[in-house]
């Protein structure tokens, strides 16, 4: 009789802690190679992206919005020895103030306020309400003879045939109070409208200080500091670039032409004025720029000067290198005739820039290096997190300086990622001396993962030694 042996098949359930071992095994190979992979391969952010990161870091962090900025370290004191009584100089691309004393009193612009005319008629331009060909009728009470008296004047008259243009002209160039009239009166349809319309614009820029009760800037109730005139200038040259070159760095300009004559007016002799302004003028004048500075100091093309009893000799100016531009506003300087006063000022002020290009340089932000970090991202409803900079923008540094940008970041992050948080940073240093520390945050949130995927990536982790 033949025997049989009984052969036992394996156990299943012998054999299901190594299946799942194996199973949890390829599943912790399988995510750290997805979140390394996810983390390379990651592309940088589109131009639409970026825009989209950038509005909405705006809204977490409203101070990057500052117009001016407090420089990020110390120069030292400095004395210039100016002699308008307020002053302020800032670099005009980043928003840093390089220079101020006194820069918070509280001066009349003088003529300085008809740079809140200029913007709010080119605003009407850029809205299609206006257009600068535009031929402007007259009000009577902009004629050069209804002026208040010392008033600056392009010298309107009775019957003048003259363009927006050229009136924003006359303004910039020989400062013409009755420009500023004939503008209001047109465009806004009164005084009182134009005051309120740029009480607005200033309110909507934060100048918290500053008030406009007429558009020429011949009332010493007009008031302003110098750091407000300043953050109003560079909002003002960012808002309509071409003005400095179109209207306030023009050196001459004549006025009225034969073309601004009705034709009753025209061939008839010089006038003289030695009498008083009369209604009619057909006889030209040439103007030089009232700010003496264009065409003298290198890169001058702007942007106003000043001058009432009240405020003493006022100068808003502009200079254009190759790299940067520089932006001071001098206000409350002294002088017993207004050839000293002219020539203090405009000292002032080319002592300020002069000052500003031999001391400083602007670290532009293409020379910071990488800007943007990809890290692998555990324990996370995400792969990976990027992180960029808080803030955007060059930084003038010392003109003598050995500037090296460091960045600080972790080799991975985990769990809960919060939007705009800081996770590293870069470092402006020069040589040993830290000038600037930009926070690096994180362009996404995304939230923690599962218990399961918490504990699995922190394995990950240990068995990657990190």
């Amino acid at each position: 009789m033949t025997s049989t042996k009984k052969r036992h098949l394996p156990n299943s359930a012998a054999f299901l802690p190594f299946f799942l071992a194996l199973s949890f095994i390829l599943f912790l190979f399988t995510r750290a190679l997805s979140i390394e992979k996810a983390a390379k391969n990651a592309k940088p952010l589109s131009a639409v992206e970026k825009a989209e990161f950038e509005k909405k870091l705006d809204s977490l962090y409203p101070e990057r919005k500052d117009v001016l900025k407090k420089l990020p370290y110390d120069i030292g004191k400095i004395d210039l020895a100016l002699n308008a009584t307020s002053s302020i100089l800032l670099d005009s691309d980043s928003g840093y103030i390089l220079y101020e004393r006194n820069a918070d009193k509280i001066i009349p612009p003088a003529s300085m306020t008809k740079l809140f005319l200029i913007d709010c008629v080119l605003e009407k331009t850029r809205e299609g309400k206006a257009k600068l060909s535009d031929i402007i009728e007259l009000d009577q009470r902009a004629w050069a003879c209804n002026a208040p008296p010392r008033s600056s004047l392009m010298f309107l008259g009775k019957g003048h045939i003259v363009s927006l243009e050229e009136l924003l002209t006359g303004l910039s160039v020989a400062s013409g109070n009755d420009a500023a009239a004939a503008i209001a009166y047109a465009l806004f349809g009164s005084m009182e409208n134009f005051i309120e319309e740029a009480n607005a614009l200033a309110k909507s820029l934060g100048l918290e200080k500053t008030v406009i009760v007429e558009a020429s800037g011949y009332s010493e109730n007009n008031l302003t500091s110098p750091r407000e005139m300043a953050k109003f200038c560079r909002i003002y040259i960012e808002r309509f670039p071409e003005a400095l070159e179109k209207f306030h760095s023009i050196k001459n300009f004549t006025y009225p032409k034969e073309s601004n004559l009705p034709p009753e007016q025209r061939g008839r002799p010089a006038q003289d004025f030695s009498k008083g302004i009369p209604e009619e003028i057909w006889t030209p004048f040439e103007f030089e720029n009232t700010n003496k500075l264009i065409g003298v100091f290198p890169g001058c093309d702007g942007i106003k000067t000043g001058y009432i009893d009240e405020s003493g000799y006022n100068l808003a100016m502009t200079t254009k290198t190759e790299d940067e531009r520089f932006i001071s506003v001098t206000m409350n300087g002294s002088g017993i005739t207004s050839a000293e006063g002219d020539e203090n000022r405009f000292k002032d002020g080319a002592k300020l820039h002069d000052w500003a290009r031999k001391n400083f340089v602007l670290f532009k932000e293409s020379a910071f290096g990488k800007t943007e970090f990809i890290l692998p991202l555990y324990g996370s409803e995400k792969t990976f997190a990027r992180l960029l900079p808080k803030e955007e923008g060059s930084l003038p540094v010392p003109r003598k300086s050995k500037i090296i940008v460091q960045a600080k970041t972790p080799k991975y992050l985990f769990g809960q990622i919060e939007f705009g948080r800081a996770y590293g940073s870069l470092t402006i240093m020069d040589g040993e001396k830290v000038l600037k520390e930009i926070p690096l945050v994180a362009q996404e949130e995304s939230k923690a993962a599962n218990q399961f995927i918490q504990r699995s990536d922190e394995i990950i982790l240990r068995l990657k030694g990190k």
